[in-house]
């Protein structure tokens, strides 16, 4: 399973439907964009403000099960209005928001973001990214000195859900590791997977899950953040585990030891990792479509 996360509003959704959720093996769901024309990018169709229609976001959500929340991103600007205007399609589509924190001059307030503007349930997205972007400016998580902000973990009590949405430029160690020794580990664990990512310091997600278990986090900590934790997030709670009765979406993976390196966003390397999780066999609603080293296979004389 993949979510697609702001690639389409409710402009163009059917199209997308058609063209890549119809057609994959993948289970395709998606997050709509509160733009209607969806990501198209940042200047000037994400600051469209009057296209970012609550009641049309809402309304195509409902009629699409595929849909499983509201995406804002990119927004460079002082107003708090398009983050509103995305929790309200949140509250009548009765999905979570995901908001990709734009970027302003100075740096909107992300402690206001999180406890006053968002509801228990929604994403903050790339939670160890921040400082100078291509957008303008967005506070870190942490501060200059490397401590953490208040209202950080205050916002993580009070259900708002930090995602890693590791990306091309949204994953930082300076951010990350002085964030994760004070507490703040991520809720849920994705990718921001686009083809500058995958071939920059991201790679791919058992790439990220790894160096979130490089960290600190602990094998079946990393497990439930890529898998169940998502699952429950997005409402989903048919996907993401291995229960009696379950879709048969399943991923073997190997551990791997020896002497690895993590790259983050600016190509800073944290070496001395020992371990890394490799994929071996992918079964996907009980078909094998991914097999390494032929676990799943019969041997050529046989």
């Amino acid at each position: 399973t993949v979510v697609d996360v702001g690639g389409a509003g409710w402009r163009n959704f059917s199209h997308f439907k058609k063209q890549v959720i119809d057609r994959s093996k993948t289970r395709v769901l998606a997050f709509l964009n509160i733009i209607g024309s969806g990501m198209k990018g940042v200047v000037p169709v994400e600051q469209n403000v009057n296209d970012m229609d609550p009641k049309m976001t809402a309304l195509v959500a409902e009629q699409n099960p595929e849909v499983v929340g509201v995406k804002i991103a990119h927004y460079h600007g002082h107003e708090w209005e398009p983050y509103r205007r995305a929790v309200e399609a949140g509250e009548k589509a009765e999905i979570p928001v995901m908001v990709d924190f734009g970027g302003a001059s100075p740096p909107l307030p992300l402690e206001k973001l999180l406890l006053d503007v968002l509801r228990p349930g929604d994403i903050y997205t790339h939670m160890y990214g921040g400082g100078g972007t291509v957008h303008g400016g967005r506070q870190a998580v942490v501060d200059d000195a490397g401590q953490l902000r208040e209202g950080m973990l205050e916002a993580q009590d009070r259900g708002i859900i930090f995602d890693v949405g590791h990306g091309g430029g949204s994953f930082f160690y300076p951010v990350a590791i002085p964030a994760f020794e004070q507490g703040l580990k991520p809720n849920t664990i994705s990718t921001d997977l686009h083809t500058g990512s995958m071939n920059d310091g991201m790679k791919n997600m058992l790439n990220v899950v790894s160096k979130m278990m490089d960290m600190g986090m602990s094998l079946p900590e990393v497990i439930r953040a890529s898998t169940w934790k998502p699952a429950q997030v997005i409402q989903r709670e048919e996907l993401g585990h291995l229960s009696e009765g379950a879709v048969a979406d399943v991923a073997v993976f190997g551990m791997r030891e020896g002497a690895f390196g993590f790259l983050d966003s600016r190509e800073n390397l944290k070496p001395g990792a020992t371990r890394k999780l490799e994929t071996e066999l992918t079964i996907r609603d009980g078909e094998v479509v991914y097999d390494l080293n032929g676990l799943a296979a019969t041997k050529w004389d046989e």
